[in-house]
């Protein structure tokens, strides 16, 4: 059976030359008719480029084997052509760990307890709230679930089998986040939950009173707050 990239690598081969995604999905769905969404061939197109370093990380079982040109444009990946990468980088440039490592600012030290709660809970998501599992379709994980709006931190079932969109926030979530919600939620209705419920929830270390009130008046977006708990252990010198 053909898979996504099975299917998409045929394309570009055929085609010879940089290709949009949109060509690339209307070609995907007139020979494979109501096989695979639309949002499903857009993550392959993302997690299948070498030069995406997001793309190990969160689809590190999908091969890599486009050149992502930017602006939704790929073509088939030439080491002659394009280089030799690394995990997303060119060769010899260090990766994002090293360079978070020497450069400590509020900016990096916020971006790595979020991503630490995003890895926590995508484990863990029955901590959140019972019965909740990760959503994954097509050997996609719903960490880091890319769609045309953006990225959503986790994509999860509840026990009803309704999806819940979750938006991580290290520190203080401001009312900003809600706009960006909605649009993930939205998304996820119109493009994938086939008739389920949508529902959204803003996780944080605390929330602002202009988010609180927003947030009282969408009934399917709630707030959860999270708690950290330190504990310590003497190592053996």
């Amino acid at each position: 059976m053909v898979t996504i990239s099975e299917a998409i690598k045929e394309v570009l081969t055929e085609s010879n030359r940089v290709v949009s995604a949109e060509e690339v999905i209307r070609i995907i769905n007139q020979r494979y008719p109501n096989k695979w969404k639309e949002s499903a061939i857009y993550a392959h197109l993302y997690g299948c480029s070498i030069n995406n370093p997001p793309a190990y990380t969160q689809h590190p079982s999908l091969p890599k084997f486009l050149f992502d040109h930017g602006k939704r444009k790929y073509e088939l990946y030439n080491p002659e052509k394009h280089g030799k990468w690394n995990k997303g980088y060119p060769m010899g440039e260090k990766p994002t760990e090293e360079l978070a490592e020497e450069i400590e600012t509020e900016e990096k030290v916020s971006f790595g307890l979020e991503r630490d709660l995003e890895e926590y809970l995508s484990r863990n998501l029955n901590h959140l709230e019972e019965g909740l599992k990760l959503y994954s379709v097509e050997g996609l994980s719903g960490r880091q679930y890319n769609t045309d709006v953006g990225r959503i931190d986790l994509l999860a079932l509840d026990k009803e089998g309704n999806f819940v969109v979750i938006e991580l926030k290290a520190g203080l979530a401001t009312d900003r986040v809600v706009g960006q919600v909605l649009g993930y939620m939205r998304y996820i209705r119109k493009n994938v939950a086939k008739g389920k419920d949508v529902r959204g929830l803003i996780v944080a270390d605390d929330f602002d009173e202009r988010l609180k009130y927003a947030v009282g008046e969408i009934p399917k977006l709630k707030l959860r707050k999270y708690l950290v708990k330190f504990e310590f252990q003497d190592i053996e010198t």
